[in-house]
This record gives C-alpha cells, sequence and structure tokens, in this order.
C-alpha cells in the first residue's frame, strides 16, 4: 500500500463564541483554511482529487459543506468532497478517510478539513413540517439538541465529565491547577509566535474598519487558580466542572494537504510528517470523555509501539477532569502532552479540533526536533479517536 504523508497544513485562529469570527460561516472559515494550506505548500487547487470536511453542526449549512469549501477554494467540479459527523473525533477522521483513500492507491492527494462556526448553529423548530393547528411548541437550540446533550442519557456532556470526576475522585482544586496550566502554557505559545507558523490571518471587514484577526482568542492571562475557584459548577448543583475548568463555544477552521509519498516525490514537495496509524474505540457515552485511553492503546498496538515511543502528545481538553481522568489510566508525563495548551485555553470548535490536534502536533514535533507524536479525543456519545504521525 501506498504510504502517506502530510505535506502541509493551516488553521484560522480560533475565535471566542459571538467573538471576531461571528460573521463567518463554517464553510467560509474552511474556505480560508484550505487556501491557506495550498498556498504554504505551493500547490493548485486543482490538485486535490477529493476533501472530506470533519463537521458537527451541519443544520442550516447547506448541503454537503465540503463541497461548498472545495468548490470556495478554487477546486475543479472534478474534485470529490464528502462531510464527515463523528461528534468531536469529525476531522480526525476526515484525515483517516483521505489516508485510507490514497493507501489503497484511490487517489494520490487530497485535503482533510475540519470546520465549525458554533455562534451560527440555530435553532430548530422539530414539528412545525406537519403544522400547527395550536398551542405553544419547544425552540430547541441545536448546540445543545445536536451534540452538547447526549443522546442516549439525555444530559449535558458536561454531566459526563462530572461522572469521571467522581469515577476516578478528581477535585475541583486539581481541575481547576490543570485549567489554569492550560492557559498559562497557550499565553506563553502565543507571546512566543508558536502558533505563527501554523495560522491563516482572517481578514474582518465591516463598515468602519478592516481588521486583521491572527490570534487564538480564548487564552487568558487572568486565568488563575484564584480566579477559577471563585466560578460556580455549571452542570450540577454540587459539581466541581465550572466553565472555568471545561471548554467552551467557539469558531475556527483547520486543513491538512495529504499525498502519496510518491506524489510528494514526483512533485518535490519535502513531506512534514508521515502517518503512522490510526485507530478509534468506544466507550459508554455516560462516560465519553474516557474513549480517549482505549483509542490511545488500540493505536499503539496497530503501530507496534509502547507509550515511551510517543514524544509528544495532543490531547484533547474536552474538560479538565476528562483529560486527568484519561491520564489516571495513561500516566502521561505532563511536560510532553499538550505544551502549547489545548481545548480549555486555545478553544474546541468542535469538528476543527481533530485536524487542528494533528497539525499543532506536527508543528511542535518539527520545532523541539522530536520523531513520533500521538494526537487523540473523545467524542460525544463515546467513539474517540486517536492517530500517530511521524515527523519528517
Amino acid at each position: 500500500m501506498e504510504e502517506v504523508v502530510i505535506v502541509g497544513g493551516m488553521r484560522t485562529p480560533i475565535g471566542d463564541f459571538n467573538g471576531s469570527l461571528k460573521g463567518f460561516k463554517a464553510t467560509d472559515l474552511g474556505v480560508i483554511a484550505l487556501k491557506g494550506a495550498l498556498a504554504k505548500v505551493g500547490m493548485e487547487p486543482s490538485q486535490l482529487e477529493e476533501v472530506i470536511a470533519g463537521h458537527v453542526y451541519q443544520a442550516g449549512c447547506k448541503g454537503n459543506p465540503a463541497r461548498q469549501v472545495a468548490m470556495g477554494a478554487g477546486c475543479p467540479v472534478e474534485t470529490v468532497a464528502a462531510t464527515i459527523n463523528q461528534q468531536c473525533p469529525s476531522s480526525m477522521r476526515a484525515t483517516e478517510m483521505i489516508a485510507q483513500e490514497i493507501m489503497l492507491g484511490k487517489i494520490q492527494c487530497g485535503a482533510a478539513i475540519g470546520i465549525e462556526s458554533m455562534t451560527n448553529v440555530p435553532y430548530l423548530l422539530l414539528k412545525a413540517r406537519g403544522g400547527y393547528r395550536m398551542g405553544n411548541d419547544t425552540l430547541y437550540d441545536s448546540l445543545l439538541y445536536d451534540a452538547l446533550v447526549d443522546a442516549f442519557y439525555n444530559y449535558h456532556v458536561g454531566i459526563t465529565a462530572e461522572n469521571l470526576a467522581e469515577m476516578y475522585n478528581i477535585s475541583r482544586e486539581e481541575q481547576d491547577e490543570y485549567s489554569a496550566e492550560s492557559h498559562r502554557r497557550a499565553v506563553k505559545a502565543i507571546q512566543e509566535g508558536i502558533f505563527k507558523e501554523e495560522i491563516v490571518p482572517v481578514e474582518i471587514v465591516t463598515k468602519k474598519a478592516t481588521t486583521i484577526f491572527d490570534t487564538d482568542e480564548h487564552p487568558r492571562s487572568d486565568a488563575t487558580l484564584e480566579n477559577l475557584a471563585k466560578l460556580r459548577p455549571a452542570f450540577k448543583k454540587d459539581g466541581t466542572v465550572t466553565a472555568g475548568n471545561a471548554s467552551s463555544l467557539y469558531d475556527g477552521a483547520s486543513a491538512l494537504i495529504m499525498m502519496s509519498k510518491t506524489k510528494a516525490q514526483e512533485l518535490g514537495i519535502n513531506p512534514l510528517a508521515r502517518i503512522v496509524a490510526t485507530a478509534s474505540a468506544s466507550v459508554d457515552p455516560k462516560v465519553m470523555g474516557i474513549g480517549v485511553v482505549p483509542a490511545v492503546e488500540r493505536v499503539l498496538k496497530l503501530a507496534n509501539m509502547s507509550k515511551e515511543d510517543i514524544e509528544l502528545w495532543e490531547i484533547n481538553e474536552a474538560f479538565a477532569a476528562q483529560f486527568l481522568a484519561c491520564n489516571r489510566e495513561l500516566n502521561l508525563d505532563l511536560d510532553k502532552v499538550n505544551v502549547n495548551g489545548s481545548g480549555i485555553s486555545l478553544g474546541h470548535p468542535v469538528g476543527m479540533t481533530g485536524a487542528r490536534l494533528i497539525l499543532t502536533l506536527i508543528r511542535e514535533l518539527h520545532r523541539q526536533k522530536k520523531q513520533f507524536g500521538c494526537a487523540s479525543l473523545c467524542a460525544g456519545g463515546g467513539p474517540a479517536m486517536a492517530v500517530i504521525v511521524e515527523a519528517l
């Protein structure tokens, strides 16, 4: 089978909910990221044979958002496009799907993208199709209905983090300490310009002015342990999960350009990394966050590697309790995990994150001159994913 390499990638800065990117649809953000990734590699859109997008909140976005992004970025009508929804790992799954197409020899070059505008997710009238004879109806928030409220237990996914905190005896203070450290790392990374290589600036045009948005919006230097301790529990009266030790709502997009090693050599492109292995694993939805553990164990087995072979980790922080529960099992060296922050600090635009983790991981492997890295994230409903890459 063909060896699969990642030759480039870019992402937008991550915007807060109703923040700087509120005027952009998810597909708009995808176009910006894909154009930026192609420009970074020096490729034409016509060279892409397929584009697969991870996208969770597709309601109101018109048909097949991946096709809209491909066409918007200048790809010809012959470029195939598909959109995948696996909740949070959606764009990691898109990455796996493009890799599989290349491995099987069905395509030589493609793009995996992750897109999300949580700001612009619509409300739903689920019974309006048949009309109303009389009375009231419920207006559902698609943000909750289509992802944040678990489809099986009918409670907010924040409760799944509370479940893990109880199972693993994770204190509020431990969660807040971890969250403060996530923000500290993200703020430091921004100050040092670490993300500049992976961010494509976004031009924001208003009636008053044109501005350039080029920095992740959420990391806060004032996210101290003292300030985090003042926040009330968000999901349970006597709970430990708060708005400060959980990821929130965000907007953003990421794109990875992938091809066979043979094609990269033919085009004279030096790859950034190769895909070593990908894996999925699933757990009970009520403890969905722990799905990272079997996913990581499975991807290591498929790669014939051990944890000790992995030099850097990107494990998404949906909730501090979720990450800490996973690390109770994995026992990873925190100096090698999320070294520049993650979901709690940088943000977690759900469809974007899978590809963003891979991109950030590859860039950091190169920066530190390391070889192997693993990225993983959990998913609402239980099915997590993990991928191992080798920096080239």
